[in-house]
């Protein structure tokens, strides 16, 4: 299988995750209008992470390079969640509280659906990246080629 295959199975699994767990939010924003998060818990990335690096996982076993086979799939999940800017973490946190509170305003005129549908967003787009972090990270694994950091390379000189 190519490089080019295999990145194709893993946005295949990236675009099927995100479908299964956050389905279609701006239809569900304009018609259902939840008022509460239902399921989108603050820790759902961890989770749709977990089942994602079991796909990549069993990927690694069928086409890792043949120095390879054999070996395990290295992951530092904590790392690649620390790639991801403190600001996106800090700004999920302020829409979950936002969205967990429902204001006497709120109850009545039932405009809570709108911090629902922010916050829903906000940890869509994290998931988003936190699973394109992966794929690169794993598809740098696959071909051996490892993005070089400019920086670093000026300092060589």
């Amino acid at each position: 299988m190519t490089t080019e295959q295999i990145e194709k199975l893993c946005r295949d699994k990236e675009q099927e995750l995100l479908h299964k767990y956050f389905g279609n939010l701006v239809r569900e924003a304009a018609i259902e209008r939840p008022e509460t998060i239902g399921e989108y818990t603050e820790d759902l990335p961890l989770k749709i992470e977990a089942e994602f690096k079991t796909f990549l996982e069993d990927l690694w076993k069928g086409y890792a390079p043949e120095e390879l086979k054999g070996t395990p799939l290295i992951f530092d999940e904590q790392k690649l969640r620390k790639l991801m800017t403190d600001d996106d973490r800090e700004q999920i946190e302020d829409a979950y509280r936002d969205a967990m509170v429902l204001t006497l305003w709120e109850r009545i005129t039932k405009t809570n659906h709108k911090d629902v549908t922010y916050y829903k967003g906000l940890l869509q787009e994290y998931t988003r990246d936190l699973l394109m972090v992966m794929r690169e990270d794993f598809l740098e694994e696959i071909t051996g080629h490892h993005i070089k950091n400019k920086a670093f390379d000026n300092n060589d000189e």
